[in-house]
């Protein structure tokens, strides 16, 4: 049985580190950078590409000591790139630095290691030495009225570099990230005999307001942030290795919240599969593939589930009858919520026959939550006993576990690629360890809608219980099945796993 309202969570995470040109090309000890960026792809981009991704410079400040006291060499120097340019001694593959007061500078092996941080555009950065760095210019969506345009100027930053005597007389090879996350939530319906033409999604604050934007909620204060020109402070941590940092927004020009919406859906659910073109709404600021520009989650706000809550119509294909379904809900774990920077995040709901919604009041407790198939029976009266035989009711019951999975989104659909499968159980909004089973399927189309069982019972399962199946190959499909109780109740759920070809660059985690 598929799940009513599930939440299918698929992230593409690119924080691979770069590596660029290690290109010396000046014959002498001048101190040359060159840098890249990574972007929410699985490849990174490099030389000109990358120039032209940060605006042909970056903001620089590099340090040299002992690992203790330091000094400062470049102090918020503006790097710019021009591949024609090779008169400089600092010259490396189209960067360079030597410009108004900007002078040459040499490696000093006297020094332990030199520190640098960059930023880019320069005029978005001031850096506080190596210790911190002011930021402008940073945007995202939080609502219908608080967004940034889907092509806004990113702010990218760079990891920060070590370098130690070893590496002396190479470049110092920054990777950039941008500033920003990309975030969209898909819904579409399989629920057979109906459509919906209305639907309405409901946000979390003191007064919950119902409204056509799809809408994530969380029960924290101030979880989701939004700006069209915010500012922010980074601060580097050199004790870590790799050195790294940590981000916080300023309150000027910040607006927070419990919820954040993506795309509107003024007639319903139109979208029938997860590769429908009309997954994810419509609204100004979405990018063609429905992603929206978001504010990374500030370093210090703990990850927290989200959830999705709606109303909807169902409009029978023939006859026209109507059924309301309220409150149907389904929750996101917390091992997804927390947006990082350079990421981009697809979340997808499914609404099936199995409702986790009523279509009665859904403040009575005697009114049952789920869609309930309407069944027969006959019975006929004995005439010689004068009994009536018992006829029997069938029911449909309401699984709540909800599977999640990660994985890459292409096209509008979901593949998943070869490598590491997490998955995640929620019963409302808990995370619950069940006892996982899974059968490998191979060259066989099957009806997923409807083969569930059969599908279950084809092969051998096999026992998976530690929460990671890490078997999965290119080209298979799996049927996962979830068994759980909670003292009371058992709860089963089915999950259909198709695995795309292998991919290049970094496996999934």
């Amino acid at each position: 049985m598929l799940l009513a309202l599930s939440g299918t969570v698929l992230v593409s995470c690119t924080q691979s580190e770069f590596v660029g040109e290690n290109v010396q090309t000046a014959e002498n000890n001048a101190i040359s950078f060159g840098g890249g960026t990574g972007r929410m792809t699985r490849a990174n981009i490099e030389g000109e590409a990358a120039a032209t991704l940060l605006g042909n410079e970056m903001e620089v400040f590099g340090v040299k000591g002992d690992g203790t006291t330091y000094t400062n060499v470049f102090e918020n120097y503006v790097v710019k790139y021009d591949n024609a340019k090779t008169g400089n001694d600092e010259y490396n593959a189209g960067w360079y630095y030597v410009e108004g007061s900007q002078t040459i500078k040499y490696w000093d092996y006297s020094a332990a290691n030199y520190r640098f941080v960059a930023g880019s555009p320069a005029d978005k950065f001031t850096f506080n030495n190596v210790t911190s760095a002011a930021v402008e210019g940073l945007g995202g969506r939080l609502n219908h009225t608080v967004t940034v345009a889907s092509d806004a100027a990113p702010v990218y930053i760079a990891d920060p570099v070590v370098v130690e005597k070893a590496n002396y007389k190479h470049p110092v090879t920054f990777a950039f990230k941008t500033m920003q996350s990309k975030v969209r939530v898909g819904i579409y319906e399989t629920i057979p005999g109906y459509k919906i033409t209305a639907i309405s999604f409901y946000n979390n604050d003191a007064t919950p307001v119902a409204s056509n934007y799809i809408t994530l909620n969380s029960a924290t204060d101030d979880y989701f942030q939004g700006a069209s020109a915010g500012t922010g402070t980074v601060t580097y941590d050199w004790t870590t290795t790799p050195a790294s940092y940590t981000f916080a927004y300023d309150a000027t020009g910040l607006t927070t919240g419990k919820y954040w919406e993506g795309g509107q859906f003024t007639s319903g659910v139109p979208a029938i599969n997860s590769a429908s073109t009309d997954l994810y709404g419509t609204e100004t600021s979405m990018s063609t593939t429905g992603y929206f520009v978001v504010m990374p989650t500030p370093s210090a706000v703990d990850a927290a589930p989200l959830t999705l809550t709606c109303d909807y119509t169902l409009t029978a294909l023939v006859g026209g009858e109507t059924i309301n379904v309220q409150r149907a809900k389904a929750t996101i774990p917390a091992a997804y919520t927390k947006w990082a920077a350079n990421t981009a995040y697809t979340y997808i709901f499914k609404i099936t026959d199995n409702s986790n919604g009523t279509t009665g009041d859904p403040d009575d407790p005697t009114d049952p939550e789920g869609l309930f198939p309407i069944t027969f029976d006959a019975a006929v009266v004995n005439v010689a006993d004068a009994e009536q035989k018992v006829g029997t009711e069938t029911t449909l019951s309401t699984p709540s576990i909800t599977v999640y999975q990660n994985g890459d989104v292409v096209d509008n659909g979901i593949t998943y690629v070869a490598g590491t499968v997490e998955v995640k159980a929620m019963v409302g909004t808990t995370e619950v360890t069940p006892t996982w089973s899974y059968v490998e399927l191979d060259g066989t189309t099957y009806d997923y809608t409807k083969d569930y069982e059969k599908l279950g019972a084809s092969g051998a399962a096999t026992d998976w219980t530690t929460g990671a199946l890490t078997t999965v190959v290119a080209n298979k499909t799996y049927v996962i099945k979830a068994l759980y109780n909670d003292g009371t109740k058992d709860y089963t759920a089915y999950f259909v796993l198709v695995v795309g070809a292998a991919e290049a660059g970094p496996a999934n985690s």
